[in-house]
């Protein structure tokens, strides 16, 4: 079995899964950003599952920097920084390939280290050349949806195709974070359904679970200038979170007497404008806007909510939905894509373009008092199932998939 390459050929590689250890790299450039976006957190969250589930192998993790998250301790982890040759600048990145010098020096590597799988986020740019064993990990297809233009421009839209594309056809196992994403792709890159691995994504047990009597729940909401009952949001702020429609179904529900406000946390992300705008035309009093909060006080707003509330389009998993239900509060989320999978029968699903739906959903979670229990109860049945354990041992096995194909 052949899964890694030198310069010239690899006939000589001892079978991967036959040896005792086995030897993967891990690309973990957005995991290793100062503020990592939601894919780099999930990478993160991968790597420590990765550790605990498979101690015996050797995992190196590359970047572009010094390691900014802990890696687990007493396990055979590296960690490679590689100075990238154009740096973070997006444009800078397209014009050269993607930073070709990053890509030659992690494909030499392979070559030299003989690595036996090698595993990245499909959507940034592959090695220039060898290694054969790749798992491409796909964390959403939302540039490809019909709205899409709406939320990506069009730069972007064909940077994030052009990678996407050419990797899941380099990939000889393809990992999706949900049901959704595998059928996304399937359809839009034409790859056989048996290549596509779900790996739904863990969340962070330590500081997401429920304990509503956390008296720093109180001195969060007070830090924040949260004085009432609140409905909340996490994400970037961006057109495919669909923004303007949740302070829209949060305006019709006050009009109807119900007291509590939108707390919004997150940053401004590409074209906010009509976000940031609606949000401004309701007023402090109807949606409070945090931008990005510090980590340790993300746990305790979501503990404090009433309700978490997302009718995000295009979503590729969801993790705040799944943070929500660990912190013991009931959801309200789209009806499509991987939110909808992974609240499941838990939550309370609406259409994400009707105002009014989302509206009557909010004042049902919020008056039926019967009802929210019975979703805060479901919620944290659902929410166990999901660890990164779990999504650890179903990326192995991608990577065994990857390395028997070669």
């Amino acid at each position: 079995m052949q899964c890694a390459q030198s310069l010239v050929h690899c006939d000589s590689v001892e079978p991967a899964l036959g040896r005792t250890a086995v030897r993967v790299a891990i690309n973990v450039r957005n995991a290793n950003l100062a503020i990592p976006d939601g894919t780099g957190e999930s990478m993160r969250g991968l790597v420590g599952g990765l550790a605990r589930t498979n101690p015996g192998h050797d995992l190196d993790l590359l970047a572009d920097a010094a390691p900014r998250f802990a890696i687990p301790v007493d396990t055979r982890i590296r960690f490679r920084a590689m100075s990238p040759f154009v740096g973070g600048n997006r444009g800078l990145r397209s014009a050269f390939g993607g930073d070709p010098w990053y890509r030659v020096r992690v494909a030499a590597d392979g070559c030299w280290r003989r690595w036996d799988g090698y595993v990245q986020s499909a959507h940034e740019p592959p090695p220039a050349f060898g290694i054969k064993a790749r798992v491409a990990i796909v964390h959403d297809l939302a540039f490809t949806h019909r709205d899409a233009s709406s939320n990506f421009g069009a730069a972007v839209r064909s940077e994030l195709d052009r990678w996407t594309a050419l990797n899941v056809h380099l990939a000889r196992a393809i990992v999706a974070v949900s049901e959704s994403v595998a059928f996304d792709v399937v359809r839009t890159y034409g790859v056989p359904r048996d290549r596509v691995i779900v790996a739904h994504h863990g969340f962070d047990r330590e500081r997401f679970h429920c304990n509503h009597a956390d008296p720093q729940i109180t001195a969060c909401r007070w830090r924040h200038g949260i004085e009432q009952s609140y409905l909340l949001f996490v994400g970037t702020i961006q057109p495919r979170k669909n923004i303007p429609a949740l302070v829209e179904a949060v305006a019709r529900a006050r009009a109807a007497g119900m007291s509590v406000v939108l707390v919004v946390a997150g940053a401004d992300g590409w074209e906010s404008e009509k976000s940031l705008e609606a949000m401004a035309r309701a007023g402090p009093q109807a949606v409070r806007h945090l931008g990005r909060v510090p980590a340790d006080d993300l746990p305790l707003l979501m503990a404090g909510a009433q309700a978490f509330v997302s009718v995000a389009r295009a979503e590729g998993f969801g993790m705040p939905a799944l943070e929500a239900m660990a912190s013991g509060i009931p959801v309200v989320v789209t009806n499509e894509g991987g939110l909808a999978e992974v609240v499941g029968d838990a939550g309370l699903h609406v259409d994400p373009g009707s105002p009014d739906e989302i509206s009557q959903a909010l004042m049902r979670v919020i008056e039926d008092t019967a009802l929210r229990e019975s979703l805060i109860t479901r919620g944290l049945g659902r929410a166990a199932g999901f660890t990164w354990d779990t999504a650890a041992r179903s990326v192995w096995g991608a990577i065994e998939q990857a390395c028997a194909s070669c």
